[in-house]
Order: C-alpha cells, then sequence, then structure tokens
C-alpha cells in the first residue's frame, strides 16, 4: 500500500535570502487561499525553535508550518512547562506520536546528561525528518526511535491521513469520517513489550500523541502489571468523545490526578 510520498526529501535547504523572500512574500498577502498557495511553494527551511534547530517542511506538515511561521510549535507553552520540570534531571521520556521532535526534543535538551528519549512514529515521512532534527542537534545517542505505532496487541494496520495533507495527523486503525489520503501499512505493538525491550525500568514522562486512539495506549499500559507507571502523562483530551476505554477513569484508578491544562492538552500526575 502506497504511503505519503517525501518530495522533499532530496530538495534543497533555503538558505537566509530565500527565506527571508518567501516571508517577505507571505506578509504580503492575508487573504488564506493566497497564503495556502504560497505555504506550498515553501521550500524545507532551517529554523531555531525553543532552544532546538529543526529543519521544517510547512507544506505538508501543521507542526513544521507553525514552527515557520511563528517560530513556536503550537504546543510550546506546555514543551516549556515539561522541559522546566525535567530541566537537569536524567529524566525517561516517552513520546508516542513523535511527529518531527517539536515537543520531546527541547525537553531532552533541557534535561540532564543521562536523559534520553523512546520515540515511537510509525510514518516513514516523520520518521526521516525526526532522524534529521535529532541528528542536527546532536542527541542521537539519548534517543532511540521505534518506528511502529502502539497499540493494545501486536498486529499490523494501515496509518491513515486526512485529507487536508497534513502528515502530523497520521493514525491508526480508524479513517478519517470526511475522507482521506491512501494509508500506509504499518506495525503496532503494545507500549510495554517495546519499552521492555528498550531497557527501561521506570518512566517520567509519557506522552501521547495518536489522533484519538490516546485510550488504546494508556488504558492497556497501565494495565499491565509488569509495566512502569509514569510520573507525569500528557495526552489530548478533546478526542474523548471517540474513546472506546474509560481513560480518566483508569488514569484514576492507578493514582493520577489531572494537574494542569493545556489549551486541548492535560497533564496528569501520579501521586507519590
Amino acid at each position: 500500500m502506497e504511503g505519503p510520498s517525501d518530495n522533499l526529501s532530496d530538495e534543497p535547504v533555503a538558505d537566509a535570502a530565500m527565506d527571508a523572500k518567501m516571508r517577505q512574500i507571505y506578509a504580503r498577502f492575508d487573504k488564506p487561499w493566497v497564503r495556502q498557495t504560497i505555504r506550498q511553494m515553501l521550500p524545507p527551511t532551517r529554523v531555531t525553535c525553543l532552544g532546538c534547530e529543526f529543519i521544517v517542511h510547512a507544506r505538508d506538515n501543521f507542526t513544521e508550518f507553525r514552527m515557520w511561521e511563528t517560530g513556536t510549535p503550537p504546543e510550546a507553552e506546555a514543551t516549556l512547562a515539561l522541559a522546566g520540570e525535567l530541566a537537569g534531571s536524567d529524566a525517561v521520556i516517552v513520546d508516542v506520536g513523535a511527529n518531527a521532535g517539536a515537543f520531546s526534543l527541547p525537553i531532552l535538551k533541557a534535561a540532564g546528561q543521562g536523559a534520553r528519549v523512546i520515540a515511537f512514529e510509525p510514518n516513514p515521512v516523520m520518521r526521516a525528518r525526526l532522524a534529521v532534527n535529532v541528528a542536527l542537534n546532536g542527541l542521537g545517542p539519548a534517543m532511540r526511535v521505534f518506528d511502529c505505532a502502539v497499540g493494545a496487541e501486536a498486529g499490523r494496520s494501515v496509518l491513515h491521513f486526512p485529507r487536508n495533507g497534513n502528515l502530523g495527523q497520521g493514525r491508526i486503525d480508524v479513517a478519517y469520517d470526511k475522507g482521506g489520503t491512501e494509508g500506509v501499512e504499518v506495525a503496532i505493538r503494545p507500549l510495554a513489550e517495546c519499552l521492555a525491550e528498550a531497557g527501561v525500568a521506570h518512566v517520567d514522562f509519557l506522552k501521547v500523541d495518536v489522533e484519538g486512539l490516546e485510550d488504546r495506549v494508556i488504558v492497556p499500559f497501565l494495565e499491565e502489571a509488569s509495566a512502569p507507571k509514569p510520573r507525569l502523562i500528557y495526552f489530548e483530551i478533546s478526542h474523548d468523545g471517540v474513546w472506546k476505554l474509560p481513560l480518566l477513569e483508569v488514569l484514576q484508578a492507578h493514582g493520577y490526578a489531572r494537574a494542569r491544562d493545556f489549551d486541548n492538552n492535560a497533564l496528569f500526575r501520579r501521586k507519590a
């Protein structure tokens, strides 16, 4: 099954002069359809966001577009809050749905020298971009990336994408109601199994961004007796209308309380 094509992989990164020119053109127009047309012409560009360097592809990923347009990712407030909480510590960070690394890389960079990230990114295009950004920041030794999606049981499924072309919105099993692009077949593995393979004995922070399937990731993980219980869990709660499992009830049963909201996302903290 054909997946999204990485037609920008061999395209040169814009230099400072080219980037300045594209920004000047973009700023001249305020009509949405004109700006969308200009966006489709943007080349890969190097930007600095939250203390990290990124090569962003604004054409087909909303997070990367916002990083180019505003200099910050959509969840900058939460990223900075978690970076502050884990600063200087040898934290174990688990990022399910890592995208281009806009969330986990600034947190990892702020953490201690012994900190590490276990990331999951089944979309091959985004996984390649993540690898570039990890290398760009010299964080390769502290990062392990799994190429599978996360679910309750091992198997295979289709990673679906919305018709708007946003490669950051891939999700397994559930197609988008309003239609979407053809998906890509990916492997699925339980989170506890992958963390055991990576030698993870404890988790300080778990972030889950899987477009409405957070319950399928978090509930089986918490209910696995041998799995380490994260101190902090962060995910989007606006998707609760499509959850099949009682995620909030399971969190409460395992000692988690809602600590802070960030727009459509919430941070849960486990009681000591």
